[in-house]
């Protein structure tokens, strides 16, 4: 009985070795498919953020192209820009360099010929305008080009000194006004002449004032055009206050006092200028109105005379003498009666011989005119 509980016993340590190792031999097997799903883990992970790095690593590459891209535009853009920098400062390096010498007190000089005014003191810079024959500026200084500098304007600009003159230059037209008319009207293309007259008389053409009137205290001021009116009318009873070339300035400084000299009650003053220097438009508004009003308070009557048309010249187009004579009228005020003489000379007809002064006829019907007004 003892040996079979022996065997017994020994059965069962048996039997619990066995199970013993059954178990120990499952573990590894687990572990190798745990390992097995973590791999498998690790390898989707692993291709996912493979994935992930490609694609940024795409998206960075994309990046890195647009940025070469934007920065390539921006070198061609700034390329463009230096260039144009460059463009620009290569015209101001072509310009001439000067130094100007301001005069310590500034004079008055007298354009010789009709020249150019320009923006530096050479052929070289921009032309901003011109000066007619015996035209006064103020000349405040001289570069070392030898060129003046002026004052044109509210600004400064430049003339060549070969043609400014101290004195006011004879003016042989206003000498001789008979033959040069003559002598400018028979070299003038006879076609073109007729042309000229035929355009400026519209059709059912007025008949132009014939009869002309005696008026006692006309004072008559104006520029070359009234010097050579007064030579084409002969004796007359007005006081003429009249210079060739002349503008604003001459009528401030000079014209001015000699009106004032001989104003008094009963004188009719006729002012007819601006073609000169139709730039000076304010200026002529500003003086007139003023000198206007301290005359009619002395008894005086005061008139402004439109500028009267011009042809072809190069000193002043119809255009701008248009604009000029629409702003005198709407300005000036009431102590200053308006004469559109241009709408007069432009219904009757009227000869031009320079494309700036008139034939002798047309001169004395303008003057009749004018004395139909007073």
């Amino acid at each position: 009985m003892k040996k079979i509980t022996c065997i017994f016993s020994l059965l069962i340590v048996i039997a619990l070795i066995g199970c013993g190792n059954a178990e120990s031999s499952n573990t590894p097997e687990a572990e190798t498919t745990f390992s097995e799903e973590s791999l498998i883990t690790d390898m989707a992970v692993e291709d996912s953020q493979s994935e992930s790095n490609s694609a940024e690593t795409e998206d960075n590459d994309n990046e890195s192209l647009e940025t070469d891209e934007d920065s390539e535009e921006s070198d061609i853009d700034s390329d463009i820009a230096d260039s144009e920098k460059e463009s620009d400062s290569d015209n101001e390096n072509n310009l001439p360099k000067y130094t100007v010498t301001a005069f310590e007190e500034s004079r008055t000089m007298y354009a010789s010929d009709p020249v150019n005014v320009r923006q530096g003191p050479s052929t070289d810079f921009e032309i901003v305008g011109f000066l007619g024959f015996g035209q006064d500026v103020t000349v405040i200084g001289q570069a070392d080009t030898e060129w003046y500098e002026i004052q044109y304007g509210e600004d400064t600009a430049y003339v060549s000194n070969k043609y400014l003159q101290d004195e006011m230059p004879v003016n042989e037209t206003a000498a001789e006004p008979d033959a040069v008319i003559a002598e400018t009207a028979s070299a003038q293309d006879s076609e073109t002449a007729a042309s000229q007259e035929e355009q400026s008389k519209p059709e059912d053409t007025p008949q132009p004032v014939t009869e002309v009137k005696t008026v006692a205290g006309v004072i008559l001021v104006g520029d070359s055009r009234f010097v050579q009116m007064q030579n084409s009318v002969g004796a007359n009873s007005c006081t003429w206050i009249a210079e060739s070339g002349k503008g604003y300035n001459w009528f401030s400084e000079n014209a001015i006092p000699r009106i004032d000299s001989c104003v008094g009650k009963g004188s009719k003053i006729l002012i007819n200028l601006g073609v000169n220097d139709t730039r000076n438009l304010q200026k002529y508004i500003s003086l007139v109105n003023a000198k206007a009003n301290e005359w009619a308070d002395k008894g005086a009557t005061v008139y402004y005379s439109s500028v009267n048309p011009v042809w072809e010249n190069p000193y002043v187009n119809e255009e701008q003498v248009e604009y000029f004579n629409s702003q005198m009228k709407d300005s000036l005020n009431g102590n200053v009666h308006w004469i559109d003489s241009h709408s007069y000379l432009t219904s009757i007809g009227y000869k031009l011989v320079d494309g700036l002064h008139y034939s002798e006829e047309t001169y004395q019907n303008l003057y009749a005119y004018y004395m139909s007004c007073l």
